[in-house]
């Protein structure tokens, strides 16, 4: 598949995290950029409730029912905001100037963006060879196949012999409804909803995060996009690593949504969004959050910590001036005890002991640790030597810019608990970095946040800078002098992407590249290579597709539901078995002699064996936990259907219907 052809497949995913929310944003009476990156929030928490409200009540997910849920929900927002406009007037939209900068912003850093992650995964339809990816892929099928997209149920993909948990299914169910209004492929999907996510809603997220410190400032609009996209933390390190998508899409939507609470706590410069309309969307946001990835909603918590606490005090100063001390203080005291209260109950809450017991070795030293938050090279990447100075000059600007304070609050708590996740990671430390699974690389993407409005503000400041020295140059043209601030801004944005070589190109496309190109002399590090996707066209034409097909889920055979659509007995390396699943995994080979194999076979509907070409991670122990699937040979009661290469195999299973 060409870039060229995938191109369809880019703008689709678009046009589905953008448009639903927008038709609620802008009926909801938001404009300009607080309408554009609140939009994927409300879209993503629409399409997620409606996914676990479906289900409950038997109704088949499909492209349609999302539509008429949308519609419906933009209609009934719409009117109720009709007859509220007197009490809640629509939000004056931003001049044009403003709006305009920050769209002509963000072309360069989608530019800039597209071209990294196209050097990264080489062909727009390849396979991220991963062990979580193969989870990811047959998710997408489940849904597709049973129509339940439901967050309640989905970690058992189905099985009726496993209790449906909580797993955030909302980017599994943008992606199904994308390959099912555009009849797109499983993989070209998932990697252009990654892309839009990753490339677009979290630059147009973060131009609103800046937008409610910096005000109405054009120029600091025309520069967020591109540093936006300049940090590995986020989002490369995400597209990178796990892979964890879910995560990504949470963290999209953190900065749209900490900018409803700095609205909230009126720490808003010109606030874009009404302190009113943020205090209604803001359990909205957090739903959609939630559904898209528990921890997002962690990491907002942790950096509105400041935001409110500073909101707390400065009402308790004007209380005090007012001659109402006690009650200032009081509102102090007991926001302080309902934080600590939360706090506990969440570090010890069984509801998040699962999260809370993943523990990884620490790997730094806590000064070490501290030097990679601040030269932005956590988790052993290379450090961001220019960025990372034009962030730190942001830290010293708290006192000529205090919008800033609660930003640098925010950077120290993002900090602080990556040092503890990798210089420390110890069982007690979960109490504090448990939410995110202990994971250096998920607090990691924390601290961008906070980095990108710093660095935003630093590069306008020198600008500033820049400008007075332009007007001070009468034999300078006029419309230079005019234009000055945004001119000399311009000029640092561009040196600082010659410095930085395109923003860090060639060193984010490795990140990625690692998961989707692996060496070919390495056969280990790959879940499913080209002969074997080949093999699996043949098995789609064999197989009937009510019929299971028996696997080994080590040698890349899970991958068959998702590409080929035929149903395997075990979608995944690390899920649950059931017992009859287990006694397959021993016994299948001995169906011949083993009655109990072909009831179980039967129940269970199936019908076929296949058989990899490799064995993914070889030094795992677990790959030998299914001795039962083991290329049987001439065993009786299987018969050889599809063939390929040395080892690529498919039998029938023959014991169970008489045919020997």
């Amino acid at each position: 598949m060409s870039w060229l052809d995938a191109v369809p497949v880019a703008l689709l995913s678009a046009v589905w995290l953008f448009v639903p929310g927008l038709l609620v944003t802008y009926g909801y009476g938001l404009r300009s950029i607080a309408a554009w990156a609140l939009a994927p929030v409300v879209t993503v928490a629409m399409v997620g409730a409606t996914a676990v409200v479906a289900q409950k009540v038997g109704v088949r997910w499909s492209v349609s029912l999302v539509l008429i849920v949308a519609l419906a929900v933009a209609v009934v927002v719409a009117l109720v905001a009709f007859l509220l406009r007197r009490r809640r007037p629509a939000v004056a939209p931003d001049p044009r100037r403003v709006t305009l900068a920050a769209a002509i912003g963000m072309v360069p850093a989608i530019v800039i963006a597209a071209v990294t992650f196209a050097r990264a995964i080489v062909r727009p339809d390849a396979l991220s060879q991963t062990y979580d990816a193969v989870l990811h892929y047959n998710a997408v099928r489940f849904i597709l196949d049973t129509g339940h997209a439901s967050s309640l149920t989905l970690s058992s993909l189905g099985d009726p012999g496993l209790p449906g948990s909580f797993y955030p299914a909302a980017w599994h169910d943008l992606v199904s409804l994308v390959v099912s209004s555009g009849g797109f492929g499983i993989p070209v999907s998932v990697n252009m909803v990654s892309a839009v996510i990753g490339l677009i809603v979290w630059p147009v997220g973060c131009l609103l995060l800046v937008r409610q410190i910096v005000g109405k400032s054009a120029t600091a609009m025309a520069i967020t996009g591109v540093v936006s996209i300049g940090f590995t933390a986020f989002p490369w390190d995400l597209l990178g690593f796990g892979v964890l998508w879910p995560n990504l899409l949470g963290m999209a939507l953190v900065p749209a949504t900490l900018a409803l609470v700095i609205s909230i706590t009126g720490q808003a410069n010109e606030d874009a969004i009404g302190k009113g309309r943020s205090w209604l969307m803001l359990p909205v946001a957090l739903l959609g959050t939630g559904l898209a990835h528990p921890n997002a909603v962690f990491t907002v918590i942790a950096l509105s910590l400041f935001p409110i606490g500073i909101a707390l005090v400065m009402r308790t100063r004007r209380l005090h001036a007012e001659g109402q001390t006690p009650r200032g203080v009081g509102e102090c005291v007991l926001g302080f005890v309902l934080f600590l209260a939360f706090w506990y109950w969440s570090a010890t809450t069984p509801i998040f002991a699962n999260v809370r017991n993943f523990h990884w070795k620490a790997f730094d030293t806590p000064a070490r640790a501290i030097g990679e938050v601040l030269f932005h090279s956590m988790n052993g990447y290379n450090a961001l030597w220019v960025l990372a100075l034009v962030t730190l000059a942001g830290l010293l600007l708290w006192r000529r810019y205090p919008p800033l304070r609660w930003v640098i609050g925010g950077f120290a708590v993002s900090g602080f608990l990556y040092v503890i996740a990798a210089a420390f990671n110890r069982p007690d430390t979960s109490a504090f970095t448990g939410f995110w699974y202990n994971d250096p690389h998920r607090l990691s993407a924390m601290v961008p946040v906070t980095a990108v409005p710093l660095a935003v503000v630093t590069l306008t400041v020198i600008g500033r800078w820049g400008a007075e020295f332009l007007r001070n140059r009468p034999e300078l043209p006029a419309l230079l002098r005019r234009r000055a601030f945004a001119a000399s801004t311009l000029v640092v944005v561009v040196l600082l992407g010659l410095l930085t070589q395109g923003f860090y190109v060639g060193k984010h496309a490795v990140i990625i590249q690692n998961l989707y190109v692996k060496p070919a002399n390495q056969p280990s590090l790959n879940i499913v290579d080209p002969p074997e996707q080949a093999f699996f066209a043949r098995v789609r034409q064999i197989v009937p597709q009510d019929a299971v097909v028996a696997n080994n889920p080590w040698d890349g055979s899970p991958l068959l539901w998702a590409l080929a659509d035929r149903r395997v007995l075990f979608p995944h390396m690390g899920l649950s078995i059931t017992d009859d699943q287990r006694y397959l995994a021993d016994n299948l080979t001995s169906a011949s002699v083993d009655p109990r194999v072909c009831q179980i076979a039967e129940k269970l509907r199936v019908g076929y064996l296949l058989i990899g070409d490799h064995t993914f991670w070889p030094w795992d122990k677990r790959t030998n936990e299914y001795p039962g699937l083991a290329d049987p040979g001439n065993v009786k009661g299987l018969q050889l259907v599809a063939a390929s290469g040395d080892k690529l195999r498919l039998y029938q299973l023959t014991a169970c219907d008489g045919t020997q």
